[in-house]
């Protein structure tokens, strides 16, 4: 998988030289802490610039957000919250935050 995620990156490259220009990696939040290996091990092959986390209509809260922003300092783009195309929306620190924290 790794190697052709690797192929599509050169492929991509041999279009157009500036190519990718960003590469979002898409993490469930259920998979929790497993998420900070996942993006090392994809940043490892390809230059990851940035995040989106779903499933956060479940029991996962989404506190792996915060180590990886920590880690990688990676903008997070979009927050999954459900299964319909509205259900992805817009990241907003503040009330990401103050969901975390119980605060809604």
């Amino acid at each position: 998988l790794m190697q052709e995620l690797q192929k599509v990156v050169r492929v991509i490259g041999k279009q157009d030289e500036t190519a990718p220009h960003d590469t979002i990696m898409v993490l469930d939040a259920t998979v929790g802490q497993n998420a900070l290996q996942q993006v090392s091990v994809f940043g490892d092959m390809v230059k990851v610039t940035g995040l989106v986390l779903t499933k956060l209509d479940g029991t996962a809260k989404g506190g792996v957000l915060v180590a990886l922003a920590d880690r990688f300092g990676l903008p997070v783009h979009a927050i999954g919250v459900g299964e319909q195309a509205d259900d992805l929306r817009p990241f907003e620190a503040r009330d990401f935050a103050r969901g975390l924290m119980g605060l809604e």
